[in-house]
């Protein structure tokens, strides 16, 4: 042998290294789950309203009404729009381009009353006793003295204190926008640390902007991630000094662990622009799967003399690649990622461990006598009881769709977003991204939408399109408003009122204005949002969470609910999944009636078992994709053990050690994702807790004689 072979893997790891080190600025490691939705029209619904100044708005509040919370809340907008990342989206000041707009088309922009035509005389009349007899002022619109139009509701009405937006009874209220070219979380970390500077010692001061949450959900994601991956790291590496009492062997494996993580996170950079964060964390914790193979290997004394191929362990390295295979094909970029990390770590793991390792060479370990004790176990009665438990259970479980019970829980956030929306009245509601070909397309379906959601604030709503100003116009001539015209100013002077008082009642350019072709430049400068992208026009609105179903009758409404997402995205790909759900479990029947013909019950059990015990301790909780991922992954490591269970010649050779130790290590891997916050790595964490305490079990036992 020659001499360089023994550092051939370390060579492999430094080379492996250098790659990582040049590329590693080129891969965007992400923290949000939704850009890990499929492709398709939901995820780009969802991305379209993110540019919208509703998603992105910065609303402050100072407590109290007196002149020091008035004074603050107007040096907090001094300071923040002196930044130049922000627009003051609350001022009061009238939009003279919307007053202009709005004095045009008043009757236009009212509703039109027009059951019954009123009766001039004793409507003047009315109107004329009212200022005589009422010792209050009575505002007359002189414009429409027989009270054909009707202003619409308003909804959602501001509230002014002291010349200023207030916030219900708390405060005084200030809504920012944040400038338009802000969109990645770079961008929203500047603004974060900006605001939270200024208002940096400034007392009873609340605040809430969506942007928040991609900034500390993402530093604490990236916190909970590295703690966990330096815990996992820690646990094993005591496992392995205890374990492999082989220094040398213990730097080679290692380098080998660490030369297969950092080739697939270089090559899965390659495949997506983005990389989820939870795939590092499940990558180092796959490491915990492909070192089984160097422990049985080792404990066999392959790497000590020349053996015949294991073929125990291809089997098991066999099963589970080909079971991450499978689900790869699952439309669902999550997914796919950690699939495609975790074939690529286990294959360059199983490659070095099992070709290149027997050449380095590697003492013989002595295998742990302690595990040579066992208490006999009706396998046959457990796996028959697991499968019945299985199929009596899930009639009853519930896959839970709430995307946010996979991310990380920020209570802080969520009581402030709670304040706010309680406060300014749209609590219970969700928005809507309204699409259309045009303008004028765009402001039909907004007050299609506002016929039929009564309690939805629908901003463009406000405007009317060219088909309703048609409409209104014959209306208006239908009533011939201009013949009542004269009457109106005859009967007025006989009843008192002084001349020329109605002289503006019904004026020609406002029965008949020309019609004006809006643009989104337009609205805009009136200070309405309106977007325009690939030939689309987009609006947004809010509707009662409650009246959502109402949505599939209009195609052209979408709604931005992150759980209806990824209900609609789990949907989508229910087929797939379900189609790769048992194509796995086909796929491990037969590899289990192919290996372990002889021993069928014991190996099922290690399958059985973890599932069974999984889907029951879930009866009573929701069970979501995170869990149900991670059951598979389960399964695919309890039918490895099944494997090497089934090889009774080898018991006498280091086999048990070897599964001990790989589920202890497999414990370690993926285990501690339990104490994660972030709810996708808790459920993966809990299921691996509940199925390797349920492989340890049966690894304890021996068949009844």
């Amino acid at each position: 042998m020659k001499s360089w072979t023994k550092f051939l893997n370390l060579l492999l790891c430094m080379i492996a290294g250098t790659v990582f080190f040049f590329y590693q600025n080129s891969v965007h490691i992400s923290t949000n789950l939704l850009t890990f939705l499929p492709e398709g029209q939901n995820k780009a619904v969802f991305e379209m309203y993110s540019e919208f100044k509703n998603a992105k708005e910065l609303l402050v509040a100072t407590e109290g009404f007196n002149k020091e919370s008035l004074s603050a809340i107007k040096t907090i907008e001094e300071k923040l729009l002196a930044s130049n990342l922000f627009t003051l989206e609350s001022s009061i000041a009238p939009n003279a381009k919307l007053i202009a707009y709005t004095q045009k088309n008043t009757f236009y922009l009212k509703n039109l009353t027009k059951e019954n035509a009123p009766n001039i005389h004793e409507t003047l009349k009315t109107l004329h006793d009212n200022i005589i007899k009422n010792p209050y002022y009575t505002s007359i619109d002189a414009t429409d003295p027989l009270g054909y139009f009707r202003s619409k509701e308003q909804k959602m009405p501001m509230t002014i204190r002291d010349g200023h937006l207030a916030l219900g009874d708390f405060g005084y209220l200030s809504v920012f926008s944040i400038k338009e070219s802000a969109n990645t979380l770079e961008d929203y970390e500047k603004i974060y640390t900006l605001v939270h500077q200024e208002l940096l010692g400034m007392h009873n001061v609340r605040l809430f902007s969506p942007i928040f949450y991609f900034v500390e959900n993402a530093k604490k994601i990236q916190e909970d991630v590295t703690f966990l991956i330096l815990l996992s790291t820690a646990l094993l590496l005591v496992l392995y000094i205890f374990i492999i009492k082989n220094i040398y062997l213990l730097i080679n494996t290692i380098a080998t662990l660490a030369t297969s993580a950092l080739l697939s996170y270089v090559l899965i950079g390659m495949l997506w622009s983005e990389v989820s964060v939870f795939v590092l964390a499940f990558g180092n914790a796959i490491g915990t799967l492909a070192i089984d193979y160097m422990f049985h290997y080792y404990f066999y004394g392959h790497y000590d003399s020349q053996k015949k191929f294991n073929t125990s362990v291809f089997y098991g390295f066999l099963t589970t690649l080909g079971g991450f295979l499978i689900f790869s094909f699952v439309d669902f970029p999550l997914i796919q990622q950690v699939c495609i990390f975790a074939m690529i770590s286990l294959s360059l793991s199983y490659l070095q461990f099992v070709f290149l390792f027997p050449r380095i060479g590697f003492k013989k370990a002595q295998p742990y006598k302690a595990f040579d004790i066992s208490i006999p176990l009706p396998y046959r009665s457990i796996a028959l009881l697991s499968l019945l438990a299985i199929a009596m259970s899930l009639p009853f479980i519930t896959l839970d769709t709430n995307i946010k019970n996979l991310d990380y829980q920020n209570i802080g956030l969520m009581k402030e977003e709670r304040f706010f929306k309680k406060s300014i009245k749209k609590e219970g509601y969700i928005p809507l991204l309204i699409e259309a070909n045009s303008i004028e397309q765009l402001i039909a379906h907004s007050n299609t939408l506002n016929n039929t959601f009564k309690n939805a604030t629908i901003p463009l709503s406000y405007f009317f399109d060219k088909t309703f100003y048609e409409q209104r116009k014959k209306e208006i001539e239908a009533l011939h408003i201009k013949e009542k015209k004269l009457l109106i100013e005859e009967e007025a002077t006989k009843l008192g009122f002084r001349e020329g008082f109605f002289k503006n009642a019904y004026k020609e350019e406002l029965l008949d204005p020309s019609y004006q072709e809006l643009t989104v430049e337009i609205l805009r400068e009136m200070g309405f949002d309106v977007v325009y992208k690939e030939g689309k026009y987009y609006t947004f609105a809010l509707v009662q969470k409650h009246e959502k179903g109402i949505l599939e009758k209009y195609p052209f409404a979408y709604s931005i609910d992150a759980q209806e997402l990824f209900f609609q995205a789990l949907h989508s790909i229910a087929q797939q999944l379900l189609i790769g759900g048992i194509l796995a479990i086909a796929f491990i029947v037969f590899m289990l009636l192919m290996i372990c013909r002889k021993s069928l019950a014991l190996s099922s059990t290690f399958v059985l078992l973890p599932t069974a015990l999984t889907v029951l301790f879930f009866l009573t909780g929701g069970f979501t994709i995170a869990h149900l991922f991670m059951l598979f992954i389960m399964m695919l490591f309890g039918i490895d053990y099944g494997i090497y269970m089934s090889n009774e010649e080898s018991f006498q050779d280091g086999t048990k050690s070897a599964i001990f130790f790989s589920i202890i290590d497999t414990f370690a891997g993926f285990g501690v994702l339990i104490l994660s916050d972030i709810g996708a790595l808790h459920d993966m964490g809990l299921v691996s807790c509940i199925a390797t305490a349920a492989i340890l079990v049966l690894l304890m036992g021996r068949k009844r004689a």
